[in-house]
């Protein structure tokens, strides 16, 4: 019998943004009248040259002009990509983007 390996198994690192937040999301001013907070959480696929080509929700804020306002400030974010050793690639990961009233 053979053992199978996930796809991810020889990947000895996950993308991360770089510099933090670069495009800072704005707060939606229907969400800040209402006083609506929440976190996007959001699937995003980072090519092996860093840059975002595919954005989903996976778990909405609680209203949709957050979670518009997340996915629209992620697109322009930069990442250094994941690592299949040597290797850049491209990969799926989660990010959380949370809107706190202040």
């Amino acid at each position: 019998m053979v053992a199978k390996t996930s796809p991810d198994a020889a990947v000895t690192r996950s993308a991360t943004p770089t510099g933090g937040y670069q495009v800072r999301p704005s707060y939606p001013s229907t969400a800040r009248r209402l006083g609506i907070e929440g976190t996007s959480l959001l699937r995003v696929y980072v090519a092996a040259d860093g840059r975002v080509t595919e954005i989903a929700v996976d778990q909405s804020a609680g209203h949709p002009d957050l979670d518009r306002a997340a996915v629209d400030a992620v697109r322009r974010w930069k990442f250094e990509p994941g690592r299949r050793g040597s290797e850049a690639i491209g990969m799926w990961v989660r990010l959380p983007v949370q809107f706190v009233l202040r």
